[in-house]
């Protein structure tokens, strides 16, 4: 029964037990996601998903996309939005789990968070209500939070 306290107790005074990564923009970032989807907002859009080399006419359809999946097709739109909780991704880049090593060497971060997020809608094909969850992923390049996926 102790050997966890010890861990517990090491682990906390250690260095590495106070290294601590804020996720407060990644956070806001995730609600602000809404924003975009919702009122196809270029412009924010632009200011927090990560630096791409594309056309406005590019970043317009695939707004529309996801516009179209959450308030036409699939879904009729996005409901009491709630941020759920974070996983932090440290040395992304050598990670165990291909899909993060992926997109920090596609991205070139190292430290990747996602902020995980339901919210309430209605089932377009069964007319159902519907919860839909998923994260909003965030990758941490030169001491800047950037988007890199959005809400899907």
């Amino acid at each position: 029964m102790l050997k966890p306290l010890a861990i517990l107790t090491f682990l906390l005074a250690s260095p590495q037990g106070f290294a601590q990564i804020d996720v407060t923009i990644p956070k806001e970032h995730c609600l602000k996601a809404v924003d975009i989807v919702a009122n196809k907002d270029l412009t924010l859009m632009k200011q927090i998903y990560m630096p791409i080399e594309a056309s406005d006419a590019q970043y317009r359809a695939f707004i529309q996309e996801i516009h179209d999946w959450a308030f036409v097709k699939d879904y009729s739109g996005i409901n009491e939005f709630t941020t759920k909780g974070v996983k932090i991704f440290e040395h992304a880049k050598t990670s165990d789990n291909d899909y993060i090593r992926g997109s920090a060497q596609r991205w070139g971060h190292d430290t990747e968070v996602w902020v995980y997020y339901s919210f309430h809608s209605t089932n377009r094909t069964t007319n159902a209500p519907a919860t839909k969850g998923g994260f909003c992923q965030f990758a941490l390049l030169n001491d800047t939070w950037y988007m890199i996926n959005l809400l899907k």
